[in-house]
C-alpha cells in the first residue's frame, strides 16, 4: 500500500510544509484578532484528513471506477459537513478566540481542497 501512495504522501509532505510556511508567516503578520494559537493542530488535521480521504478514493476507484463519482461528492458532502460542525462548535464554545480559529481554518481548507482536486485529478489521468 505504501509504495502505491508514496507519490501521494511526497507530494502532501511539500505541500504541507509551503502551508506550514505561509501560516508562519500569517501569524506573523496578522492582527491579533485573526491569529490563532492552535494552527499546528488545524494544519496536522488537514493532512490527515486529506490522505485518508485520498486513499479511500483511490481505493474505491479501484474496486469500480463508474462508482467514483458518487464516493467523491458523498466524501466532500460529508467532509463540509463535518468541518462545518467543527468550526460552530469551536466558535460557539470559544467566541474570544473563534474569528482567528476560523480564518485559518478556512484558509487551510480551501488550500487543502485544491490540493486534493488537482491531485486526484493527474491520478486519473494516467
Amino acid at each position: 500500500m505504501l509504495s502505491t501512495f508514496r507519490p501521494f504522501f511526497i507530494k502532501l509532505t511539500i505541500f504541507s510544509v509551503v502551508i506550514l510556511g505561509l501560516l508562519l508567516a500569517w501569524q506573523h503578520f496578522a492582527s491579533v484578532s485573526f491569529q490563532t494559537k492552535i494552527y499546528w493542530v488545524i494544519l496536522l488535521f488537514f493532512i490527515i484528513t486529506t490522505a485518508l480521504i485520498h486513499i479511500i478514493l483511490v481505493r474505491a476507484a479501484a474496486q469500480d471506477p463508474k462508482k467514483f463519482v458518487t464516493y467523491f461528492m458523498g466524501m466532500t458532502a460529508m467532509k463540509l459537513f463535518v468541518y462545518l460542525i467543527i468550526i460552530l462548535a469551536y466558535g460557539l464554545s470559544n467566541r474570544e478566540t473563534a474569528q482567528g480559529f476560523i480564518v485559518c481554518f478556512l484558509i487551510t481548507y480551501f488550500f487543502y481542497s485544491g490540493f486534493e482536486v488537482v491531485t486526484l485529478m493527474r491520478h486519473f489521468k494516467k
